[in-house]
Protein backbone atom coordinates (compact mmCIF):
# COMPACT_ATOMS: atom_id res chain seq x y z
CA UNK A 1 0.00 0.00 0.00
CA UNK A 2 1.16 3.37 -1.27
CA UNK A 3 2.12 5.94 2.19
CA UNK A 4 1.89 9.59 1.44
CA UNK A 5 5.44 11.38 2.01
CA UNK A 6 6.27 14.91 2.41
CA UNK A 7 9.33 15.88 0.01
CA UNK A 8 11.49 18.92 0.83
CA UNK A 9 13.57 19.97 -2.09
CA UNK A 10 15.58 22.06 0.18
CA UNK A 11 17.73 25.18 -1.35
CA UNK A 12 21.99 25.46 -0.30
CA UNK A 13 22.42 25.88 3.10
CA UNK A 14 25.31 27.08 4.86
CA UNK A 15 26.46 23.82 7.33
CA UNK A 16 25.21 25.08 10.68
CA UNK A 17 21.69 25.53 9.12
CA UNK A 18 21.45 22.09 7.55
CA UNK A 19 22.22 20.25 10.12
CA UNK A 20 19.28 22.22 12.54
CA UNK A 21 16.78 21.87 9.61
CA UNK A 22 17.10 18.21 9.91
CA UNK A 23 16.94 18.55 13.72
CA UNK A 24 14.46 20.76 13.95
CA UNK A 25 11.91 18.05 11.67
CA UNK A 26 13.20 15.35 14.01
CA UNK A 27 11.89 16.99 16.85
CA UNK A 28 8.73 18.39 15.73
CA UNK A 29 7.39 14.62 14.14
CA UNK A 30 7.50 13.89 18.31
CA UNK A 31 3.77 14.83 18.74
CA UNK A 32 2.88 12.31 15.53
CA UNK A 33 1.72 16.09 13.09
CA UNK A 34 4.27 15.73 10.54
CA UNK A 35 4.48 13.14 7.53
CA UNK A 36 7.70 11.01 6.88
CA UNK A 37 10.08 13.27 5.40
CA UNK A 38 12.33 13.09 2.52
CA UNK A 39 14.74 15.98 2.58
CA UNK A 40 17.20 16.76 -0.22
CA UNK A 41 19.67 19.53 0.12
CA UNK A 42 22.96 21.28 -0.45
CA UNK A 43 25.77 22.76 0.98
CA UNK A 44 26.18 26.62 0.36
CA UNK A 45 30.37 25.90 0.39
CA UNK A 46 32.46 22.93 1.35
CA UNK A 47 33.12 22.13 4.39
CA UNK A 48 33.11 18.80 6.86
CA UNK A 49 30.41 16.97 9.12
CA UNK A 50 31.48 15.18 11.79
CA UNK A 51 29.25 12.44 13.95
CA UNK A 52 27.90 13.96 17.30
CA UNK A 53 30.33 10.89 18.96
CA UNK A 54 33.68 12.18 17.33
CA UNK A 55 36.28 14.41 18.71
CA UNK A 56 36.46 17.84 16.95
CA UNK A 57 40.19 18.13 18.29
CA UNK A 58 41.24 14.91 16.66
CA UNK A 59 39.44 16.11 13.07
CA UNK A 60 41.45 19.59 13.34
CA UNK A 61 44.35 17.68 13.32
CA UNK A 62 44.18 16.39 9.93
CA UNK A 63 45.18 20.27 8.74
CA UNK A 64 42.15 20.97 6.46
CA UNK A 65 41.07 24.29 6.62
CA UNK A 66 37.29 23.77 5.60
CA UNK A 67 34.73 24.62 8.49
CA UNK A 68 33.55 21.73 10.24
CA UNK A 69 30.35 21.06 11.89
CA UNK A 70 28.56 18.39 14.26
CA UNK A 71 25.85 15.98 13.17
CA UNK A 72 22.99 14.89 15.29
CA UNK A 73 23.42 11.44 13.86
CA UNK A 74 26.83 9.41 14.86
CA UNK A 75 29.41 7.83 11.97
CA UNK A 76 32.44 9.31 10.99
CA UNK A 77 33.42 12.62 9.10
CA UNK A 78 32.46 12.81 5.64
CA UNK A 79 33.19 15.80 3.46
CA UNK A 80 30.51 17.69 1.42
CA UNK A 81 31.06 19.22 -2.15
CA UNK A 82 29.43 20.03 -5.43
CA UNK A 83 29.74 16.36 -5.96
CA UNK A 84 27.51 15.16 -3.56
CA UNK A 85 24.18 14.55 -2.85
CA UNK A 86 22.59 14.69 0.71
CA UNK A 87 19.36 13.48 1.61
CA UNK A 88 18.01 12.95 5.22
CA UNK A 89 14.51 10.88 6.40
CA UNK A 90 12.63 11.42 9.24
CA UNK A 91 10.04 8.98 10.38
CA UNK A 92 7.74 7.68 13.88
CA UNK A 93 9.12 4.38 14.29
CA UNK A 94 5.75 3.13 15.28
CA UNK A 95 4.55 4.43 11.56
CA UNK A 96 5.58 0.97 10.02
CA UNK A 97 6.65 3.05 6.78
CA UNK A 98 10.37 1.39 7.48
CA UNK A 99 11.70 -1.68 9.30
CA UNK A 100 11.79 -1.35 12.92
CA UNK A 101 15.75 -1.83 14.21
CA UNK A 102 18.93 0.30 12.78
CA UNK A 103 20.21 -2.18 10.17
CA UNK A 104 16.69 -3.51 8.41
CA UNK A 105 15.84 0.54 8.09
CA UNK A 106 19.19 1.22 6.68
CA UNK A 107 18.95 -1.78 4.45
CA UNK A 108 15.53 -0.68 2.69
CA UNK A 109 16.75 2.85 2.70
CA UNK A 110 20.08 1.87 0.76
CA UNK A 111 18.29 -0.60 -1.48
CA UNK A 112 16.13 1.94 -2.97
CA UNK A 113 19.20 4.58 -3.70
CA UNK A 114 20.89 1.78 -5.12
CA UNK A 115 18.04 1.28 -7.84
CA UNK A 116 18.03 4.76 -8.07
CA UNK A 117 21.94 4.55 -9.03
CA UNK A 118 21.10 1.02 -11.19
CA UNK A 119 18.67 3.16 -13.16
CA UNK A 120 21.31 5.77 -14.27
CA UNK A 121 23.87 2.60 -15.49
CA UNK A 122 26.15 2.92 -12.31
CA UNK A 123 27.50 -0.55 -10.98
CA UNK A 124 26.67 -0.46 -7.72
CA UNK A 125 26.27 -3.36 -4.86
CA UNK A 126 25.17 -3.30 -1.55
CA UNK A 127 27.93 -4.04 0.73
CA UNK A 128 28.04 -6.97 3.32
CA UNK A 129 29.87 -8.74 5.29
CA UNK A 130 28.48 -12.06 4.11
CA UNK A 131 29.38 -10.96 0.52
CA UNK A 132 32.85 -9.47 1.37
CA UNK A 133 33.75 -12.06 3.93
CA UNK A 134 34.51 -9.75 7.05
CA UNK A 135 32.97 -7.15 8.94
CA UNK A 136 34.15 -3.90 9.70
CA UNK A 137 34.05 -1.03 12.18
CA UNK A 138 32.69 2.09 11.41
CA UNK A 139 36.15 4.27 10.04
CA UNK A 140 36.31 7.99 11.31
CA UNK A 141 36.12 9.09 7.71
CA UNK A 142 32.89 7.89 6.30
CA UNK A 143 33.71 6.89 2.58
CA UNK A 144 36.99 5.45 3.28
CA UNK A 145 36.03 1.93 4.61
CA UNK A 146 31.77 0.92 3.67
CA UNK A 147 29.98 -0.80 6.86
CA UNK A 148 27.18 -2.98 6.62
CA UNK A 149 24.33 -2.39 3.67
CA UNK A 150 26.56 1.11 2.59
CA UNK A 151 26.51 0.94 -1.49
CA UNK A 152 29.94 0.42 -3.45
CA UNK A 153 30.97 0.69 -6.75
CA UNK A 154 34.14 -1.09 -8.04
CA UNK A 155 35.11 -1.68 -4.52
CA UNK A 156 35.09 2.01 -3.25
CA UNK A 157 32.28 3.18 -0.46
CA UNK A 158 29.74 5.97 -2.65
CA UNK A 159 26.80 5.94 -0.20
CA UNK A 160 26.79 5.84 3.59
CA UNK A 161 24.27 6.97 6.16
CA UNK A 162 23.53 7.14 10.03
CA UNK A 163 20.80 7.26 12.15
CA UNK A 164 19.42 8.77 15.35
CA UNK A 165 16.31 7.61 17.18
CA UNK A 166 14.68 9.75 19.63
CA UNK A 167 11.42 10.50 21.29
CA UNK A 168 10.43 7.07 18.91
CA UNK A 169 11.50 9.24 16.21
CA UNK A 170 14.40 8.04 13.74
CA UNK A 171 16.65 10.93 11.82
CA UNK A 172 18.68 9.37 8.93
CA UNK A 173 21.04 11.29 7.66
CA UNK A 174 22.53 9.84 4.19
CA UNK A 175 25.43 10.97 1.33
CA UNK A 176 25.90 9.77 -1.92
CA UNK A 177 29.26 10.87 -3.27
CA UNK A 178 30.08 9.74 -6.74
CA UNK A 179 33.47 10.40 -8.51
CA UNK A 180 34.26 13.19 -10.73
CA UNK A 181 34.54 11.22 -14.03
CA UNK A 182 30.48 10.13 -13.19
CA UNK A 183 29.33 13.63 -13.44
CA UNK A 184 29.81 14.95 -16.55
CA UNK A 185 27.29 12.12 -17.61
CA UNK A 186 24.67 13.33 -15.45
CA UNK A 187 23.04 16.42 -13.90
CA UNK A 188 22.66 16.75 -10.69
CA UNK A 189 18.60 17.36 -11.56
CA UNK A 190 18.83 13.95 -12.82
CA UNK A 191 20.25 12.30 -10.28
CA UNK A 192 17.95 13.31 -8.19
CA UNK A 193 14.73 11.91 -9.45
CA UNK A 194 16.66 8.62 -10.55
CA UNK A 195 16.93 8.50 -6.47
CA UNK A 196 13.68 9.87 -6.09
CA UNK A 197 12.03 6.64 -8.42
CA UNK A 198 14.15 4.39 -6.76
CA UNK A 199 12.83 5.23 -2.99
CA UNK A 200 9.40 5.90 -4.05
CA UNK A 201 9.17 1.86 -5.36
CA UNK A 202 11.44 0.58 -2.39
CA UNK A 203 9.52 2.69 0.24
CA UNK A 204 5.85 2.45 -1.53
CA UNK A 205 5.79 6.04 -1.02
CA UNK A 206 4.24 8.63 -2.69
CA UNK A 207 6.47 11.84 -2.38
CA UNK A 208 4.74 14.89 -2.22
CA UNK A 209 6.43 18.03 -2.51
CA UNK A 210 5.67 20.78 0.74
CA UNK A 211 7.90 22.98 2.35
CA UNK A 212 9.25 23.24 5.82
CA UNK A 213 6.75 24.39 8.72
CA UNK A 214 6.93 27.63 10.67
CA UNK A 215 7.55 25.76 13.75
CA UNK A 216 10.07 23.71 11.78
CA UNK A 217 11.80 27.11 10.42
CA UNK A 218 11.20 28.96 13.79
CA UNK A 219 13.09 26.18 15.68
CA UNK A 220 15.72 25.21 13.27
CA UNK A 221 16.87 28.93 13.92
CA UNK A 222 16.90 28.62 17.81
CA UNK A 223 19.28 25.54 16.80
CA UNK A 224 21.54 26.86 14.66
CA UNK A 225 22.71 29.68 16.94
CA UNK A 226 23.31 26.68 19.82
CA UNK A 227 24.84 24.92 17.20
CA UNK A 228 27.51 27.55 16.48
CA UNK A 229 28.50 28.22 19.87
Amino acid sequence: MERVWRLILDEAHEPHMNMAIDEAIMLCQKNGTCLPTLRIYRWLYPCISIGRFQNLDEVLMWGSDLPIVKRPTGGGAVFHNEFGFTYSIVYQEKSSVLPRGVLDSYRQIHIGILNGLKNLGIDAVLYTSERNGRRSLPPKVCFTTPAEFDITCDNKKIAGAAQRRMFEVVLHQGEVSLSLDVWPDWSYNKLKYAILKGLSKQLSAKFVECCLSEKEKILAEELECYLRR
